[in-house]
């Protein structure tokens, strides 16, 4: 049974337990009621990070446009233009056992495309969701996000972030909204 995690939160992710040879990260939203017919774009992305928490090259951005990491590790599902239907709306792979030593952390975002231009924040995304997903599709943990009105001018999220601790692989739980652009986000992890 998948286990439910609040803001801050973390868990190991265990061999033992579960499939760790693929991970999926499952990002998933909705658009409130009040504001259907507005396009909306949100886009996922995993930033690699070095020690420090910082960004080693520009190629450890995946995102729609660098849909893998240089080595494979990291998998991107594509771009999902509107959010619709059910379930993930994007996924990120993760070959966790393969990850280069030299990457520690890996983060898990989400940003509104062209949100200030379309005048769109996540005070009116609800049901957003970051999931963990074994290689045989056990469902690990899950970390949700309701519409919430303090999200209101926020146009990125970093929802999770997966990273090393004395030879393990952890996950936690992030709900940090932010004001930035994607490119912006990405910027405040480069050295």
């Amino acid at each position: 049974m998948a286990i439910n995690l609040q803001k801050g939160e973390t868990i190991v992710l265990d061999k033992a337990e579960y499939d760790l040879s693929l991970m999926t990260m499952g990002l998933g939203w909705d658009v409130r009621k009040s504001v259907f017919g507005k396009a909306f774009d949100l886009d996922a992305y995993a930033i690699l990070l070095g020690t420090e928490d910082k960004l080693l090259a520009n190629k450890d951005f995946i995102y729609y446009a660098n849909l893998r990491s240089l080595d494979g590790t990291v998998a991107h599902s594509g771009d999902n233009l509107t959010g619709a239907g059910q379930g993930d709306d994007e996924q990120i792979s993760i070959r966790l056992s393969q990850i280069p030593e030299k990457y520690q952390k890996i983060i898990l975002g989400v940003s509104i495309y062209e949100a200030k231009a379309r005048k769109q924040h996540f005070g009116m995304v609800e049901n957003a969701f970051v999931r963990a997903i074994d290689a045989k599709g056990v469902e690990i943990a899950r970390y949700s996000l309701s519409g919430d009105d303090s999200y209101a001018g926020k146009i990125s999220m970093l929802m999770g972030a997966v990273y090393r601790r004395n030879g393990e692989w952890k996950f936690r739980a992030l709900g940090n909204a932010l004001e930035a652009k994607m490119v912006e986000v990405v910027a405040s992890f480069s050295r």
